[in-house]
């Protein structure tokens, strides 16, 4: 999603698939979130093009991570590039209104605990 010029090969194949990774994985997340009629080469906006483009650069962080991306915490100034509810909101994934929960009476509960209803 993040290519507007087309594929570009870089010094590091392993960016390359990275950023092959990244584009892959974002429009099927979106798509399972209820965005079907996203087009899976271009990005719908320039939000989710950030976030495809984090999403791509954390997996190139992680490289030869045995968990995740290194923390650094004794480095105060460093700020990493992105964390996946940074990416999820920017992708729109996980949103309450795709992931509604179930309509429940505010008032089952008090009547369950006062025997009124079983």
């Amino acid at each position: 999603m993040t290519d507007v010029d087309g594929p570009q090969a870089t010094a590091d194949p392993y960016v390359d698939d990275c950023v092959a990774a990244a584009n892959a994985w974002a429009p099927r997340k979106r798509a399972e979130a209820g965005y079907p009629d996203d087009d899976p080469v271009t990005a719908p906006s320039e939000d989710v093009a950030l976030g495809t483009t984090l999403y791509a650069v954390a997996l190139y962080n992680e490289r030869g991570s045995t968990d995740s991306h290194a923390s650094f915490a004794d480095l105060a100034t460093f700020v990493p590039a992105g964390t996946m509810g940074q990416i999820n909101r920017l992708l729109g994934v996980g949103r309450g209104a795709v992931d509604a929960p179930p309509v429940v009476d505010p008032l089952a509960a008090r009547r369950r605990r006062l025997g009124v209803i079983r």
